[in-house]
């Protein structure tokens, strides 16, 4: 019965032990929005907020490129936020002991997953290093990793570790190895629910006994931005970036990343351990879908099984379960299954409604981290007694039956439902691949409360970093929190000096009180020192003890001791107990007591000393500090000896006792002199009766003996000039007056024990370790010298780092660094007079010496909430973008990038990319409204770069043009360093472009370096200087508001200005960076923050001016030197050399010199900025030869009329020669007929109108065109744009006459030039040119006269624009706007205030009579005229009329006649044209043409003497005006073809450099080079723009637009002859939504409906000619513009389509074999097809239309598999051999 008793418990045992729920007692995290911590996590879910950001701009992403709102756009993503760790690169390699190199190679998960683990065990009070060598498992979770995927190749540095740097199983392994762990460690790759499976892991290894602890968790990090690309391509993206769990909303997911870690045991561990239990796993499964419905789709029945494996694994009904996590990732596949799953299995059977939530709705899908951040989340919720909303999910989604079960959306914040029993809560993850994890949480168990505990006297506060400034760091966090905080100062103590590692760098905070502990805090964190810090670093080393000799006593030595420590008391107790009964006195009352007066007395001062070091000893001993070496000096060797085990405790008092009383016995007299000077000077002088006593120092000697020759002794080396001083002592110890007792010393000694020391024991009469010391050494250590400093030698010699001092105070330290020259050495004395031991027992601590803290701060809690470690991180980041790749040298300099040194000169060229995005500090330096470069970063980069090749000075540096960082887009910078000259002086560089190939290179700056001089012998040490006055504290607080007013607005970053002072002619500042800029300085040589910061103390040199100063700019550095790198604050002196020249000296905050400046000369802003920023946005039209290839002759029949079209078959070329000049409506009207008639033709590959004009364009320069043909150009340039293919527009000078050439003549013929794929062409003097647009060349920004008048037509948007920027920028004060209904009273309202005489009048300016009525009231006649006016009617061309190309022709073409006409000659008029004109906008063709006119208008008045330019702007941002018709949707589509909007500030520095250059008509406009280098390859740039793109890097043919459109084509015709019936059907209709949502901008098929009207959901004319080009590409199909209105509805054009590319029927077949035909005949080679082809097959098609249907299921399958020669003998047979005579 008894053994089947035991079983049954063995079994009850056992079956709990596999049950037993495991304990969460740490919890660490960083989640997207900031969340560092659970506290920080908590915060956000309670307050509703969301944590998704923009795309992370550090990591070398090219988010201009990057982010596309065309689903369909291959490498892009329609969504640019996600869930970020901004700081994913941040990383404190020091405290893990990883070396840069190797951190920089380290995937950031690892080192997420590090810092994340040791906060983790932190919070639980575990002291992470305190684990080594424990059976602790790490169980980690990921989803794989791509960082340096985007590295071309790995860096010969980094190559050594990349076995290591990426390896999944390195993850787990890699905390294991730094925290040296020893269970299990295990990396999960279950991709979503990996973390959840790790905890499931770690909870079996738990149950199982493989480990006591775990660390279980999950991170991740998107180091590249395939998870969007590849997403987005599968349109399962959120397009607004949230995740809508659950909701009616839902539309995809959003992708994040993060990291969480959880510390995990036994519960009854957890318990006997006393860790604070955060709450409990109950239950965990894992299953997998299996052969489910899809390897990526999830699989409800497989939910519903690892839920109700979970319940049974926790022991528990789904009812127990209060809330679920749900995985919830927001999309409309996969939260309806995981709902219908929760129904099913918690939703049925229970009282109250499960509530389901999903942390996902703030965060995103934080992958391999979204499992343990939900388990996270649910142990706050528990603790608190909350249940947060799920946002985005106020409808829930209706594909859910919620009727089905007990389910509720948590869709509001709620308390957690009362049930009577703990709270639970579940956890569900479910990865991609299948596998499926479960948990169940309960609520803690319940504890008793704790005991309070009494608040110590002492309030002992235990710190410590990697390095001073974590040291500093940790106190400032230690004090905020603490202010905060009610914890008990003793847990407090406890939690950091338990529950923390104690790291290298140490302080201790010795308080009275929690106030005075604050201000010891605030002290250390500032750096400063406070009398209750003691700080220090550990010394590697050994630990020695001394104990003092006599004359070290005192009365009441070691009384608080005794008091306080029983350990002490104890041992004092004892040692006085022996000595009471040898001595015959109470040796304590001696020391303590009434009789303390006999504490001089040497028996007594001995015995006391070794009763108090014996017991001092015992002390350090408790506290877990024993030595490694011991000394003594004199008597105190006693008790070394007693502590290296020499002498037991018994024979250690019987020779002390002895020692003193028989030295006390000898006859009194004698003298002792101490003497400053070496011993073997000392021992010259000695004379007979005087002994040298001791050598405690190189120049502390101790004279003894008979006092007149002791006193002789000291007299002479007094005169000598050595100072000495007479001791009082009872006798004259360590001299011939001891030798009396030496016999009977050894009498009584002889009978003792003496062992051999069990440690090193440093004698101090031999100075050297004793082997042994027996009865003779005793006799002789009472007489002979005290060689003290001699044995302070040996300790530095046997590696002893730290003396500790054993006595009543510090002589024996004072004297040993006297001894010791060793820096490295520290002595601390036990006891300081008005001292308690915790001071030294904190030196040593600091020191290095393993205290052990639980002695002194006893027991109790350890457990409040207190800061984690201080990180000290750096960036650490590897990507292709920062340049991190074989070949060129990096510098490591966050700007110069890398270097490659130019063969043969000796130079280096560096280079690098940036923008305000990846170097995000810049955008705090705004000058003018721009974001510029600093000219202190100019000066850095040649400083930096000079010093790579050893010119470290620069002598000079012209800062030409300012760098203007775009607001997106980055910058391509490259320093150039050329070969040195005989003196050694090289020339320098500064180069930048807009970040694309091909882009122009702009010269910034120029100079020459020179080496570096030596540094100047300046000190600003005496800080501030004498005499110098203190700046008003309000002037130094509005100093950047008034340098703000001044045309400068600093952000933090140059806000360093922190105190000035003037003196004489010179002001004196300190500067500094925020403080989390600090790490940043070492990359640079000098800040350019701090450099620039020192320009602004300039301000101070005329305080009383700043506030109507210029804007200025650094324009020449002279003799800049830089003497010191990093630092991160300056003292500076500025002083005035001249008119707008600085010379500044800077030193750091000691004093020593970091920079000189030896002039600075600054130069008036206005003008460089806006030149700078359209540096890149100004254009003009050129004309370069094109090669025309031959071809082979076909006719090209002339029209003149639609009717002469009409006529034509349709696969013609065309040929409309228009006249030479003419009246322009005349001219525009008859060829608009023309093109109308053509484009109503079927579309034919073969067919092409040719449209040929004379002199309407200028080829040359000087031309001067005709305005007529001109407009006609920009008319026929917008039908091109809207039927691509079938129009050319060729312009000549007389040689084109014929309507047929040959290709062989020495002229280019009209079809020669038709089969090119240049649209616009020139023909001059028998040459071809085409058409193109350039860079136009830099000019000096136009500056208008402040006392003229100028006149302004068009009040709107642009007038307004244009009115106040001459007002504002060119001090204008007379202003005349006109427009034909007058108005603008807010703008003439507005012009006033800033100082102008504005008036409106109402006036057409196209009406000659009233214009000059006008112009006769303005006085002075307007000296500029600036023609902004204008209208719009749109409409495709083939909608246009002459009344409509009237109505937009007016305001424009005869407007700008009229005033030409009227103005003075030398009057400037400024046309505001369009680029519209140029490329012909579609749906603008009246608009175009008007244009047009105006630019060939203003050549033409150029030519003849009359100042006149016009501008044909590109698209401009602001919405009004001539604008106001854009939608977001043209916005868009013009944005796809490379157009980006010109903001107000950018067109008025456009309009200021083209008014200063000297061409007639220039196109200021901002082109996206970005897209049109995406639209390269494919050969689909805008011919005007081809030229501003290099053409593809392939060496192939390139792929033209029609090859694209035909491979488009063959696809998605292979696609649907795999496809019959409905399936055709649905793949036409999902091509027709995709390609209209892409056009609309919708980021979803979803929004284009099948019977949606085009015209309700968004789309014009424009629009759908944009549709038809791009179903034209898709399906190979000439499409008419006005498809999308003749077939309304996605449904109708699918059938309409359909029906043009052929069902799955025979007669479709018998198409799609004529397809067949056509690309035969297409590839028959260089002869081309048979001759008679076209012959035959019209009489096919005549036969077609007459002949009753053919049995087509047996053409079909004769055709079926026919070849090209088949398909012709087929024709011959069916029609016979072609008539050999023809036609």
């Amino acid at each position: 019965m008894a053994d089947a008793r035991r079983l049954q418990k063995r079994v009850r045992d056992l079956e709990a032990e596999r049950t037993e729920p495991i304990a969460i007692v740490g919890m660490a995290c960083r989640l997207p929005g900031g969340v560092a911590s659970p506290e920080d996590l908590w915060d956000l879910v309670t307050a509703g907020r969301d944590g998704i950001s923009g795309f992370p701009t550090d990591r070398g992403w090219d988010l201009d490129a990057l982010f596309d709102a065309d689903p369909d756009r291959p490498g892009t993503s329609y969504v640019r936020e996600g869930g970020f760790l901004h700081d994913a690169g941040r990383f404190d390699a020091g405290l893990f002991g990883i070396s840069p190199r190797e951190a920089l190679a380290m995937d950031p998960q690892q080192r997420l997953m590090l810092e994340a683990s040791w906060e983790a065990l932190e919070r639980a009070g575990l002291d992470p290093r305190s684990l080594a060598g424990a059976d602790v498992g790490v169980f980690s979770g990921y989803c794989g990793h791509d960082y340096g995927t985007d590295l071309p190749e790995v860096p010969d540095s980094l190559q050594g570790f990349m076995m290591t740097a990426d390896a999944g199983s390195v993850l787990s392994g890699r905390i294991a190895y730094t925290l040296g762990l020893e269970g299990p460690a295990v990396t999960i790759d279950t991709a979503c629910s990996s973390s959840l499976v790790a905890l499931h892991l770690a909870v079996r290894a738990l149950r199982d006994g493989d480990c006591a602890m775990a660390l279980a968790g999950g991170v991740t990090v998107m180091a590249t931005p395939r998870a969007f690309v590849g997403f987005a391509r599968q349109r399962g993206l959120a397009a607004d970036a949230r995740c809508k769990a659950f909701a009616a909303g839902a539309d995809g997911t959003i992708f994040a990343e993060g990291v969480g870690v959880l510390v995990v045991e036994r519960l009854s561990d957890a318990r006997r351990a006393g860790h604070d239990v955060l709450a409990v796993v109950r239950g965990t499964a894992v299953n997998q879908d299996g052969a489910s419905n899809g390897l990526t789709a999830p699989s409800g029945p497989s939910q519903q099984r690892v839920i109700r494996r979970a319940l049974d694994d926790a022991v528990l009904a789904p009812a127990d379960v209060d809330v679920v996590e749900a995985h919830g990732t927001g999309t409309a596949l996969g939260d309806p299954i995981e709902a219908q799953a929760l129904l099913a299995t918690y939703g049925q059977g229970r009282a109250r409604p499960l509530l389901l939530g999903s942390l996902k709705s703030n965060i995103g899908h934080t992958q391999g981290a979204a499992g343990v951040a939900g388990v996270i989340k649910t142990v706050l919720a528990m603790r608190h007694g909350v249940v947060p909303r799920t946002l985005h999910a106020d409808e829930p989604t209706p594909h859910v039956d919620w009727s089905a079960g007990a389910v509720e959306l948590a869709v509001r914040p709620q308390p957690w439902p009362s049930t009577g029993q703990p709270r639970r809560a579940a956890v569900s993850g479910f990865g991609v691949s299948g596998t499926n994890a479960h948990v169940i949480l309960e609520q803690a168990p319940a504890t008793g409360a704790a005991e309070p505990q009494a608040e110590p006297d002492h309030t002992v506060l235990v710190l410590s970093g990697h390095g001073s400034r974590a040291l500093r760091d940790q106190a400032g966090r230690l004090s905020a929190r603490l202010r905060d905080s009610a914890a008990p100062t003793g847990e407090v103590a406890r939690t950091l000096a338990l529950g923390r590692a104690a790291l290298p760098q140490r302080a201790v905070v010795l308080a009275r009180g929690r106030d005075d502990a604050l201000s010891a805090l605030d002290a250390l964190a500032r750096g400063a020192g406070h009398p209750a810090v003691v700080t220090g670093e550990t010394a590697r080393g050994r630990l020695a003890m001394v104990f003092p000799g006599q004359g070290a006593q005192r009365a009441g030595m070691g009384r608080d001791l005794y008091e306080r420590y029983p350990v002490f008391r104890q041992a004092f107790d004892e040692i006085c107990g022996e000595l009471d009964r040898r001595l015959g006195t109470d040796v304590r009352d001696v020391v303590f007591g009434d009789a303390g007066e006999l504490i001089g007395r040497t028996v007594f001062a001995q015995a006391s000393l070794f009763a108090l070091g014996v017991g001092l000893l015992r002390l350090w001993e408790s506290f877990g500090v024993r030595p490694d070496v011991v000394a003594g000096h004199s008597v105190g060797e006693v008790a070394a000896a007693h502590a290296a085990g020499v002498l037991s405790l018994a024979d250690a008092i019987t020779l002390v006792a002895a020692r003193g009383r028989l030295m006390e016995a000898l006859p009194p007299g004698g003298l002792m002199v101490s003497v400053r000077a070496p011993e073997p000077l000392v021992r010259a002088a000695l004379v007979p009766g005087a002994d040298v006593a001791a050598v405690n120092g190189p120049s502390s000697v101790v004279v003894s003996g008979d006092e007149r020759a002791v006193s002789r002794v000291a007299d002479e080396l007094a005169a000598a000039g050595h100072k000495t001083k007479r001791l009082t002592v009872s006798h004259a110890f360590h001299s011939a007056l001891m030798e009396p007792m030496l016999a009977e010393f050894r009498d009584a000694v002889s009978a003792l024990e003496f062992a051999p020391p069990r440690l090193p024991f440093v004698s101090t009469v031999t100075g050297t370790v004793l082997e042994e010391a027996g009865t003779e050494y005793w006799v002789r250590q009472a007489r002979d010298t005290v060689r003290y400093a001699d044995a302070v030698g040996t300790l530095a010699d046997r590696e002893v780092r730290t003396v500790l001092e054993l006595g009543p105070d510090g002589t024996l330290s004072a004297l040993g660094r006297d001894c010791s020259p060793d820096e490295r050495i520290a002595f601390v004395p036990s006891l300081h007079r008005d001292g308690d031991v915790l001071r030294a027992v904190a030196a040593g601590h600091v020191r290095g010496l393993a205290v052990d803290w639980r002695v002194l701060l006893g027991d109790g809690p350890a457990h409040a909430d207190l800061p984690t470690y201080a990180f000290q991180h750096e960036n650490y980041w590897l990507s292709g973008a920062h340049g991190y790749h074989g070949g060129p040298s990096a510098t490591g300099h966050p700007l110069l990038g890398t270097f490659v040194d130019l063969p043969g000169t000796g130079g280096a060229v560096f280079a690098s990319r940036f923008s305000a995005r990846s170097q995000p500090w810049l955008a705090d330096h705004v000058v003018g409204g721009e974001v510029l470069l600093p000219g202190a970063a100019m000066v850095d980069l040649a400083l930096r770069a000079g010093d790579e090749l050893g010119c470290g000075a620069v002598e000079e540096l012209v800062i030409e043009a300012p760098v203007v960082l775009p607001a997106d887009g980055a910058l391509e910078l490259r320093v150039s360093v050329g070969e040195a000259g005989d003196d050694g002086r090289r020339p320098v560089g500064v180069h930048t472009r807009p970040d694309a190939v091909g882009a122009p290179w702009t010269r910034h700056a120029h100079g020459t370096v020179r080496r570096r001089p030596q540094a100047p012998d300046l000190s600003f040490a005496a800080w501030p200087p004498d005499g110098a006055v203190a700046a008003d504290p309000a002037d130094l607080d509005s100093l950047y508001d008034d340098l703000g007013s001044a045309g400068y607005r600093y952000g933090p970053v140059f806000q360093g200005v922190r105190a000035v002072w003037t003196l004489d002619d010179a002001v004196y500042a300190e500067l500094s960076l925020p403080p989390g800029h600090h790490d940043r300085a070492a990359s640079f040589g000098l800040h350019p923050a701090l450099l620039d910061t020192a320009l602004h103390a300039a301000a101070f040199l005329d305080r009383a001016g700043l506030a109507s100063r210029r804007t200025t700019l650094p324009f020449a550095w002279r003799d800049v030197a830089l003497y010191a790198r990093g630092a991160t604050a300056l003292r500076v002196r500025v002083t005035a050399g001249g008119p707008d020249v600085l010379r500044l000296d800077l030193a750091d905050g000691d004093g020593r010199p970091v920079a000189s400046v030896g002039s600075l000369l600054s130069r008036p802003a206005a003008g460089q900025v806006g030149a700078a920023r359209v540096r890149d946005a100004l254009f003009r039209e050129t004309w370069p030869v094109l090669e025309a290839a031959s071809a082979a002759p076909v006719t090209a029949v002339p029209v003149a009329t639609a009717a002469d079209v009409r006529r034509l078959n349709g696969d013609e070329v065309a040929a409309l020669a228009v006249p030479g000049t003419g009246d322009v409506r005349e001219l525009t009207a008859r060829v608009l007929a023309v093109l109308t008639a053509w484009l109503e033709l079927p579309p034919a590959d073969s067919a092409r109108l040719v449209v040929t004009t004379r002199g309407a364009v200028a080829v040359d320069p000087a031309d001067a065109p005709d305005p007529a043909g001109a407009a006609v150009w920009g008319l026929v340039g917008s039908a091109q744009a809207e039927n691509p293919g079938r129009i050319v527009l060729v312009d000549s000078d007389g040689s084109l006459d014929a309507p047929s050439l040959p290709s062989v003549s020495s002229e280019p013929s009209l079809p020669s030039l038709a089969d090119t794929d240049e649209a616009q062409l020139a023909v001059r003097s028998g040459r071809v040119h085409r058409r193109r647009l350039v860079r136009a060349e830099p000019a000096s920004p136009f500056a208008a006269d402040p006392a003229g008048t100028v006149l302004i037509t068009g009040a709107g948007s642009l007038g307004g624009t244009v009115a106040r920027h001459l007002v504002t920028a060119h001090g204008v004060r007379n202003v005349v706007l006109a427009g034909r209904r007058g108005g603008a009273a807010d703008l003439v309202a507005e012009l006033t205030a800033l100082g102008a005489t504005a008036r409106m009048v109402a006036c057409d300016v196209a009406d000659r009579e009233a214009t000059a009525r006008l112009l006769a009231t303005i006085e002075p006649p307007p000296a500029l005229v600036v023609h902004t006016a204008g209208v719009l009617d749109d409409g495709v061309v083939t909608a246009m009329t002459p009344e409509r190309l009237d109505t937009v022709l007016r305001p424009k073409a005869d407007a700008a006649v009229v005033l030409r006409e009227l103005l003075p000659a030398d009057a400037k008029l400024v046309l505001f044209s369009s680029a519209a004109g140029l490329f012909g906008s579609p749906g603008q063709a009246n608009y175009a043409a008007a244009n047009s006119y105006l630019d060939a208008f203003a050549r033409r008045q150029h030519a003849a003497g009359r100042p006149t330019v016009a501008l044909a702007w590109g698209m401009w941002a602001q919405h009004g005006g001539m604008t106001a018709a854009l939608d977001d949707t043209d916005r868009a589509r013009l944005a796809r073809g490379g157009a980006a909007a010109l903001t107000a500030p950018e067109g008025m520095a456009l309009f200021d450099a083209a008014l200063g250059a000297a061409e007639p008509v220039l196109v200021p406009m901002k082109v996206d080079l970005a897209v049109l280098r995406a639209q390269a390859p494919a050969g689909t740039v805008p011919g005007l723009l081809r030229d501003l793109v290099p053409p593809p890097r392939d060496r192939t043919e390139p792929v033209r637009a029609d090859r694209l459109a035909d491979r488009l084509a063959d696809r998605l015709a292979d696609r649907l002859a795999a496809a019959t019936g409905a399936d055709r059907s649905k793949l036409l209709l999902d091509v027709v939504r995709r390609e209209a949502a892409a056009v609309l901008g919708h980021t979803s098929p979803a929004a284009i409906a099948p019977d949606q009207v085009f015209t309700d959901i968004g789309f014009d004319s424009l629009s759908a000619v944009e549709l038809r080009d791009r179903l034209a590409a898709r399906t190979g199909l000439r499409l008419p513009a006005s498809f999308a209105f003749d077939h309304p509805t996605p449904s109708e054009l699918v059938e309409h389509l359909s029906g043009r590319l052929g069902g799955g029927h025979d007669g479709d077949r018998v198409l799609a074999e004529l397809a067949r035909l056509e690309s035969a005949v297409a590839d028959a080679g260089p002869d081309g097809p048979p001759t008679g082809l076209g012959t035959r097959l019209r009489a096919l098609l005549a036969r077609v239309e007459t002949a009753a249907p053919a049995p087509a299921g047996d053409v079909a399958a004769r055709l079926e598999s026919a070849s090209a020669a088949d398909v012709l003998a087929f024709i011959d047979d069916e029609f016979g051999p072609e008539d050999p005579e023809g036609e």
